[in-house]
């Protein structure tokens, strides 16, 4: 009885190391929160798959390459700079399958244009999937959060 104790313990310990899905698809949002702050463009781009789909606020096309993502943030950076990101509310995680999830939330922009501050409040959906060993964003769509 013991040895069946021991041998069920055993095999629960490597489930408590790693993080599941759902966990890792939050690691990712949160990552590009930070990476947003950061203001580093190859950080933020660095976190999307080489054939990403990404419908960013101000996208008036969908962008497909890993250079326009980074185009696109380098913009915004320099549009905003010193621009903040911070989540507004706890993200809402689908969890699709062992490889992938869906991330549902609201974040929030803070910065300052032209002497005058400004703070944008963003609705975001992103698909995060399992690549080898890492989790990267393979669809994004970002749009302005109506006022209520």
């Amino acid at each position: 009885m013991r040895r069946l104790l021991m041998l069920a313990i055993l095999l629960c310990l490597p489930s408590l190391a790693f993080a599941g899905a759902k966990e890792e698809g939050q690691a990712v949002f949160d990552t590009f929160l930070a990476d947003f702050s950061s203001a580093n463009a190859d950080d933020v781009a660095s976190l999307f798959t080489p054939d990403a789909l990404f419908w960013g606020t101000r996208a008036t096309d969908l962008i497909t390459t890993p250079e326009g993502i980074h185009q696109y943030f380098a913009n915004a950076f320099k549009a905003l700079p010193g621009a903040k990101a911070s989540s507004v509310s706890p993200a809402s995680v689908t969890v699709l399958s062992d490889d992938a999830v869906v991330v549902s939330g609201i974040w929030q922009v803070t910065g300052e244009s032209g002497g005058k501050p400004v703070l944008l409040q963003l609705r975001n959906s992103l698909a995060v999937v399992r690549r080898g060993d890492h989790w990267l964003i393979a669809s994004f769509h970002n749009s302005l959060r109506p006022s209520p």
